[in-house]
């Protein structure tokens, strides 16, 4: 089932046209990776769907329901929640406070339960999704854990862009956005985001990645297209695009 549909995007930067009709898909419960150089538009794909830049015309489709640029708070509260490129950590807050910052959108929901085999519905509240979702982004994330009443400005780079993906998922997104995660970390660092990027796919939450490093991201992307100057050069299963050596060679660099 397609959570995001993006129909023929045009966006404008004054008399530039950074995005030129670009049409994408992103099916529940998949990574779905936007791949090319600097310039070529990836980051103001991944900004126009959240609301934080305009499209000039298109459409942008959440789950059947057209969201181009409504307000970014009324985005998130619709699912899309993003970690953004250079993670933004707040400071003067410690890292368990910049993570519940994350969940400000939650609101009490109805769930489904079983006991004794009867299955009710109830009402959870935003406490408890609290709960439950710190303890999953502690499961992901156990440094974090460790350093939860220290100051978020304190971290590495690898444990502040942690605190980021951390953040979002903080408000039970439906599809996570996630710009530019590997940038200015070192290649180690690269490697554990990743696969943690992945675990958190697998267990469920649907995945748009901008990235410059197409190498790691292919590795675990079920779908990627390739932007050039606006417009999509090319796409594919990630695995197949990570097999075709002159692709990789000529639009995504090495990036091992």
């Amino acid at each position: 089932m397609k959570i995001l549909e993006i129909k023929d995007l045009v966006v404008d930067y004054g008399i530039i046209r950074a995005l030129k009709g670009v049409n994408m898909n992103v099916e529940e419960g998949t990574i779905v990776a936007v791949l090319g150089a600097n310039g070529a538009g990836k980051t103001t794909a991944i900004r126009t769907i959240s609301g934080l830049v305009k499209a000039k015309s298109g459409h942008i489709l959440l789950s059947g329901k057209d969201i181009k640029n409504l307000d970014p708070s009324k985005i998130a509260k619709q699912g899309i929640l993003q970690s953004p490129e250079g993670r933004l950590i707040l400071n003067g807050l410690t890292v368990e406070q910049n993570l519940k910052v994350g969940a400000y959108g939650l609101k009490s929901k109805k769930v489904e339960i079983e006991t004794d085999g009867v299955k009710k519905s109830v009402r959870e509240s935003v406490a408890k999704q609290i709960k439950r979702n710190l303890d999953e982004v502690y499961g992901y994330f156990p440094i974090l854990k460790e350093r939860r009443n220290q100051q978020a400005s304190t971290l590495s780079g690898g444990e502040q862009q942690m605190l980021a993906i951390g953040r979002a998922l903080m408000g039970s997104p439906k599809l996570l956005l996630l710009d530019e995660p590997s940038l200015g970390l070192a290649p180690l660092i690269v490697r554990d985001i990743f696969k943690i990027i992945d675990e958190i796919k697998k267990r469920g939450t649907t995945i748009l990645i901008v990235e410059q490093n197409a190498y790691q991201t292919l590795k675990i992307a079920d779908y990627a297209y390739i932007l050039e100057l606006g417009k999509i050069k090319t796409e594919g299963k990630g695995q197949d695009l990570l097999k075709d050596k002159s692709l990789v060679e000529a639009y995504l660099g090495e990036n091992h």
